[in-house]
């Protein structure tokens, strides 16, 4: 398989963590791969075969061009068939200022480019398929995103205090400090990460948790969990399945190509503790 990733445009960093592309006429993935909640959301062209979404041993095929959702939980996918993507991966937040459709309202599955940002985005698609140079594609995608690029105050709210939240975490001191009561920090996280104060530190300890599982540097799945800030080993046992559906022990067992390919992206992604 063919994978490369491209950096976009300076102004553009801090919402979109790269463009990437994905070629090969059989990818080297096992019938069941899982996508992990790891903060960002992809906006996939795809001008490859069409691969299928799992539910429940069911297979629903995933048609054209797509955006992966906010994942709050792994997607199962099927991906065997001829792969070419060129594809967009907002960091956490990173399609508010472009999309202006609150993140809550497409978490957890694949969704219509078309339902979401309407024909301006077909045009893109049409370009960018009709460019087979992938470093033009990515001059031709910096353009269309500088010209949308519009913040807000919940944006801004957010790009404050996340970091802040991170780095404590003590959601009610974060909203003290920010003159915000909780509700209204929870309805503003929501909207533009689509995740709540609290699933927001769910998900960000559990990727510390991804990254140090494949680092070998902990003699044990227990070591882990206390690095990265669990409670106990059921508590890490019980995020996980939640949050993948398998323990970690199956998890890593499953050897995900996946979830090994993102490992680069996903060290970068924490040592810069999801900066928007």
């Amino acid at each position: 398989m063919e994978y490369r990733e491209y950096k976009p445009d300076h102004c553009l960093a801090r919402y979109i963590e790269c463009y990437w592309s994905a070629y090969s006429e059989k990818p080297p993935f096992q019938d069941r791969e899982r996508l992990i909640p790891d903060g960002t959301i992809e906006l996939m062209f795809n001008f490859g075969d069409n691969y299928a979404q799992v539910t429940n041993d069911t297979k629903s095929e995933i048609k054209g061009s797509h955006i992966i959702g906010l994942r709050k939980k792994a997607l199962i996918i099927s991906q065997t068939a001829r792969q070419d993507f060129f594809s967009i991966r907002f960091r956490l937040g990173g399609t508010y200022p472009f999309f202006k459709i609150p993140v809550y309202l497409f978490t957890d599955g694949f969704f219509s480019l078309k339902e979401l940002l309407g024909k301006k985005v077909e045009e893109l698609e049409s370009r960018l398929y009709d460019e087979k140079d992938n470093h033009a594609r990515v001059e031709i995608a910096n353009r269309y995103w500088l010209e949308r690029l519009q913040t807000d105050e919940d944006y801004r709210f957010v790009e404050s205090a996340m970091p802040a939240l991170l780095q404590t975490p003590n959601i009610k001191a974060v909203a003290t400090d920010f003159n915000c009561g909780y509700k209204m920090m929870e309805r503003k996280f929501s909207r533009v990460l689509g995740l709540s104060p609290a699933e927001l530190l769910k998900v960000s300890r559990f990727n510390k948790a991804i990254l140090q599982m494949y680092s070998c540097r902990f003699a044990s799945l227990t070591d882990v969990a206390h690095a990265v800030g669990y409670y106990d080993q059921s508590h890490f046992i019980r995020d996980f399945k939640q949050l993948t559906g398998l323990s970690p022990k199956d998890f890593l067992k499953s050897q995900f190509t996946i979830v090994q390919v993102i490992q680069p992206a996903l060290a970068q992604r924490m040592s810069n503790l999801y900066n928007l």
